[in-house]
């Protein structure tokens, strides 16, 4: 007995002060819902998005620990709405690094591509093809058809990057029909179009890209396009065809497409810029007006130095950012190393534990070894015996527990408490108790079971949705992310956010001027 006091007095000691090393990494991830919030308004008001995710307090390991990489993918899309070329490529950079980390290989997939396409565009770096590389691979990982798609899709960019148009043309042209049919997400079809378009202008050949062109404009309306993606395209061919029309000094023309592109500038990014405005010193020369000639020189000029310091600001605060990712990067590999030294003393101390009662055993009568040994093989025979019988109980007890959750749930009065009870029951149900769902119980009868007002209300008001659409709208009020709906639904999260777009098309939100989320809570 004293031997035991001994054991057990040691191992809590060295036991407990490792614990408490560890403890400090356990943290809050109540900020998640800012990255819910910009990730809803980051299409429409990519301002507001910024400032969700600004408002998330430092450290971010801290208070988002664990989902990092779905914080600087959404860092990334605002700099990108927001045309921060700078930000943006480094917040791709920190959202590959930590969805490596956290083995998130749908956010990794997607970082490493993006990476690809503003390393090669913006410097011509070799490098890239190694992001595109680990683009395909985590993509192929994870069986994400969409990724793969975009990946088929960039050997003609860079083609058409290089110059080489008709080489690009010729990539594209075979799997064209492929890319139409693709009707869940237009945008793989838009996006040939789009560089079909350009490299024809490019060749000269005025039917041809006529022809592609009108193709692209018949997707202008298409709802699974988002408007902004698809003005950022369309200015960039606008500016294009008033180069082209410039070069052949056919001016009219060209002045229609700068016209055509000035009504969509907002949409261009720093490379339309400045293409529309050398364009247009172009033709100020060929008209001889040296005086709005000089006028967009000197804007020309203006605009480049409020890139610098607009790149001067960003790269310091990258720089910040980055700082601040190796401290805790570096914190976290301090932490690891003290638990290995615990991990270490410990180890020693059970070695030496073992040859202790090793050289006691050997002390002890062979008739004592003997009844010690069937004394052990009963206990543990004993000891599992009621883990059974408790692992028994516990399972009986929890399909007790959600039979009844489910019938206070229907008889819940107040909407915004059954809302938050339903989610509670069905995460409990699809991360804890998959197999029985998946063994014959369809998830999407069970959310109909619980809140059939809702869906009553939402038919009778938009009978237009088909059951798909009102269910993800059942998600979305109840508090579901893109992500999460997606797994539910076992689709992408892309198919996800088109959906949202269709039915917020449907709804007529636009002309309400309210969003999916806000408009749901009312039901």
């Amino acid at each position: 007995m004293p031997f035991r006091l001994f054991c057990f007095f040691l191992i809590s000691t060295f036991l407990f002060p490792c614990n408490s090393v560890l403890s400090q990494n356990t943290n809050s991830t109540d900020y998640l819902r800012f990255i819910d919030s910009a990730d809803v308004r980051l299409s429409n008001q990519p301002k507001i998005a910024l400032q969700f995710l600004d408002s998330i307090p430092l450290p971010l390991e801290k208070y988002i620990k664990g989902h990092l990489s779905d914080y600087y993918k959404m860092k990334a899309l605002v700099s990108e709405n927001l045309g921060q070329e700078t930000e943006l490529f480094q917040n791709f950079l920190l959202a590959l690094q930590y969805a490596e980390k956290e083995k998130k290989y749908d956010i990794a997939g997607f970082a490493s591509r993006e990476l690809f396409y503003n390393l090669y565009i913006t410097k011509k770096d070799s490098l890239a093809y190694t992001y595109l590389n680990k683009a395909e691979q985590y993509y192929i990982k994870t069986n994400n058809n969409y990724g793969l798609l975009d990946v088929m899709q960039t050997p003609a960019l860079v083609e058409f990057y290089h110059g080489n148009f008709e080489k690009s043309n010729k990539l594209i042209l075979p799997k064209l029909d492929y890319y139409k049919s693709i009707k869940e997400d237009a945008y793989y079809y838009m996006y040939p179009l789009f560089m079909l378009t350009s490299n024809y202008i490019h060749l000269e050949d005025q039917p041809n890209s006529r022809k592609y062109y009108s193709l692209f404009k018949e997707l202008e309306n298409d709802s699974t396009i988002p408007k902004r993606l698809y003005k950022r395209h369309e200015v960039t061919l606008l500016t294009c065809m008033a180069e082209s029309y410039v070069i052949t000094k056919e001016l009219d023309s060209a002045k229609y497409y700068f016209s055509e592109a000035g009504k969509l500038r907002h949409y261009m990014n720093s490379a339309d810029v400045k293409n529309y405005f050398n364009y247009y010193i172009e033709y100020y020369k060929l008209k001889k007006d040296d005086k709005a000639q000089n006028n967009y020189i000197d804007s020309l000029e203006i605009y480049q130095n409020k890139l610098i310091d607009k790149a001067m600001d960003a790269n310091f605060n990258v720089s910040q950012s980055l700082v601040e990712t190796n401290e805790n990067l570096l914190n976290e590999s301090k932490v690891k190393k003290i638990n290995r030294i615990w991990v270490f003393v410990l180890t020693t101390l059970l070695i030496g534990l073992m040859v202790l009662v090793l050289f006691r055993y050997k002390q002890i009568k062979e008739k004592f070894q003997e009844f010690s040994k069937r004394k052990k093989d009963f206990e543990f025979l004993e000891s599992n015996h009621e883990k059974l019988q408790v692992k028994m109980q516990g399972l009986e007890a929890y399909i007790l527990e959600l039979k009844k959750e489910v019938k206070v749930i229907s008889s819940c009065k107040d909407t915004k408490e059954q809302q938050e009870k339903i989610k509670e029951l069905y995460k409990k149900i699809y991360h804890n108790s998959a197999t029985l769902l998946s063994e014959g119980k369809n998830h999407l009868e069970l959310i109909n079971g619980l809140n059939v007002d809702f869906f009553n209300r939402i038919n009778s008001k938009h009978p237009e949705l088909n059951h798909a659409e009102a269910i993800i709208c059942y998600y979305i009020f109840t508090g579901f992310k893109n992500k999460e709906i997606a797994a539910f639904l076992n689709t992408s999260e892309r198919a996800v956010e088109s959906k949202r777009y269709r039915i917020g098309k449907k709804m007529n939100l636009q002309e309400k001027k309210t969003t999916l989320v806000d408009y749901l809570q009312q039901f």
